[in-house]
């Protein structure tokens, strides 16, 4: 696992503990469906006292937290550790051809140049005769 930045670990706790509630959630409303169904078909789990049922119940809302929790934090760092690569071949394509405001730059230079050079000196195409003439 790699460590995160200190300027980061706000963003990853929230991501965490988002996705940790969430899979509690989810795991929550799938023990009390599935408990339901076992309490209203099996006689077996309907003699478990409410206490112990309840104790299930914890147990499966700590398994939905841990999960949700741990899927939401590497999703985080999955994505942070894209945009690291990202940024990274952005400046080795820079290095290797120039950054878009640059070749922008260039362009409007070359241009402005071209306009210039146009401007200055007249059309002479018409004025100029082949020398074997």
């Amino acid at each position: 696992m790699r460590l995160i930045k200190q300027n980061d670990d706000d963003a990853a706790a929230e991501a965490a503990m988002r996705g940790g509630a969430i899979g509690a959630l989810k795991y929550g409303t799938v023990a009390l469906f599935v408990g339901g169904v076992l309490h209203a078909t099996v006689p077996r789990f309907r003699a478990i006292r409410p206490p112990q049922k309840g104790w299930l119940m914890v147990a499966a809302l700590l398994g939905g937290f841990g999960n949700g929790s741990d899927t939401a934090f590497t999703n985080f760092e999955r994505r942070d550790r894209e945009m690291q690569i990202k940024l990274a071949n952005q400046r080795r394509h820079d290095i290797l051809y120039g950054s878009p405001e640059e070749n922008m730059a260039a362009a409007t230079a070359a241009a402005a140049a071209a306009a210039a050079s146009s401007l200055s000196s007249p059309a002479t195409s018409s004025e100029s005769t082949p020398a074997s003439a």
